[in-house]
């Protein structure tokens, strides 16, 4: 029997859904219905479901994240949407996610609807029988498309051009291994090959296509994550030959190691712990956001701009993209402070004294506290921070709350005195000439300068 789940936040509604179709006539059994997109992802992570019959206009998630949610969680459920009318826009987005139909709730009480479901019942048979099926070709190809709408301008050009295809799942397109090799080539040339991979897999035959499809999934994906250069984008990987992805580190472990003075330091360590960061065991939303802690502790030393982090990795989606980004802060981090003749475990200490300004400047410090905290002198203290800082402990903490406040000026309409106190200074008056001396202009004229400019 085909497992079925009714979604939708109106009970009355999915009651009557559940009532009104014979489901037992297409070999169907619902096994499940709630009102909440949360409520169904719990569900699908415990119990197999073929087909999900959901509404789109329900609480929490919006549709479209709840369509993608559910593929992440059971990426071989099959979706028929209910919408209330004919939609066109969400209707379009829809299909580019993958859904198998969709229909009105209108529709499901005139009697047309049992066309429409002996419809479903095919096209659910059809597409699962695509993955159960046997390749009989040694060597298969597949473009790999980044996105719906590149998949979707992939698929124009190939019927336009009438070369035969197969979708497989949501960014994968088939072709055996007897098409016209040149010609798809070229067309990828027009799609545009920075977006695009096409992956030649030898030694393939007899294997079936939900196979094929979880080999792309998991060891594929890794390798051209690895391996992918910008000049390329064909790879060519034989089956019985692709090596076994080992569990890297974790991202407690790389934030680990790669927090350290002795990574930036020591030109050998930072080798060895960028291997280990290019296989650790981390999704692409995971690496981004370890990789925003690792930007912001070295800030200080790299002088980057951590606003502009998102959208300087927003595109990254292979190793050498992050290998150059990590070299550029390695660099940078390297020519701050490598020549100034402190000791690695000295620079250390100096560097938690840094991070922990950063992180208190909005209250009072006092330089006993960074003593206790480093458990140094006073005298090598102050004569250690200067070298590696250039800076009194003073001078540091007034320039680090002088900073955050221009960007407080620049960036927000709140109270010269309510910026004030979120720097760190209680003393509205002594905080404007402070800021006078250090920008020579006050608060008020240096935020319409600023805003003249942008």
């Amino acid at each position: 029997m085909i497992k079925v789940y009714v979604v939708d936040d109106e009970k009355l509604v999915r009651q009557g859904i559940i009532g009104l179709i014979e489901w037992e006539k297409y070999d169907m059994e619902v096994v499940g219905n709630s009102g909440s997109g949360e409520e169904t992802i719990l569900f699908l992570r415990e119990n197999e479901v073929n087909i999900l019959f959901s509404d789109l206009e329900m609480p929490g998630l919006s549709g479209m994240d709840f369509l993608k949610e559910v593929k992440e969680t059971q990426p071989d459920t099959q979706i028929v949407v209910l919408t209330m009318h004919q939609e066109f826009e969400l209707i379009q987005q829809s299909l580019r996610i993958g859904i198998l139909d969709y229909i009105t709730k209108a529709q499901i009480e005139e009697e047309n609807v049992h066309v429409f479901m002996r419809g479903v019942r095919k096209r659910y048979l059809e597409r699962t029988q695509l993955y159960d099926r046997v390749i009989s070709d040694n060597e298969v190809y597949i473009w790999i498309t980044e996105g719906s709408t590149q998949r979707e301008n992939a698929v124009n050009l190939l019927r336009e051009y009438a070369l035969a295809f197969e979708l497989l799942g949501d960014s994968y397109i088939f072709f055996s291994g007897d098409c016209n090799r040149i010609l798809l080539m070229h067309l990828i040339e027009l799609s545009g090959r920075q977006q695009s991979v096409l992956v030649e897999l030898k030694q393939v035959k007899g294997i079936s296509h939900n196979q094929l499809k979880d080999i792309l999934d998991r060891e594929i994906k890794i390798l051209l994550f690895r391996e992918r250069q910008p000049a390329n984008y064909r790879y060519t990987y034989i089956y019985p030959e692709l090596p076994e992805i080992k569990r890297g580190d974790s991202r407690q472990e790389i934030l680990s190691s790669c927090m350290k003075m002795e990574f930036m330091l020591d030109n050998s360590r930072y080798e060895e712990v960028m291997e280990r960061i290019k296989c650790a065991d981390l999704s692409s939303e995971e690496r981004t956001a370890v990789f925003y802690h690792f930007n912001l502790y070295w800030s200080e030393f790299s002088g980057r701009d951590i606003r502009l982090y998102f959208d300087e990795v927003a595109y990254f989606r292979c190793w050498y993209q992050w290998r150059e980004w990590f070299n550029q802060i390695h660099i940078a981090v390297q020519k701050r402070i490598g020549n100034t003749g402190t000791g690695i475990g000295t620079m250390e200490l100096i560097h938690k004294a840094i991070i922990y300004i950063r992180e208190h400047m909005d209250r009072e410090i006092a330089l006993d506290d960074l003593l206790h905290i480093t458990g140094m002198s006073k005298s090598f203290f102050s004569r250690n921070f200067k070298k590696v800082t250039g800076k009194t402990f003073i001078t540091y903490l007034n320039d680090m709350r002088i900073d955050s406040a221009k960007k407080y000026l620049t960036e927000t309409e709140q109270s010269v005195h309510w910026i004030a106190i979120q720097v760190g200074y209680v003393d509205e008056h002594y905080f404007r000439k402070l800021f006078k001396d250090k920008t020579g202009k006050s608060p008020k004229k240096y935020r319409e300068t600023q805003g003249n400019q942008n």
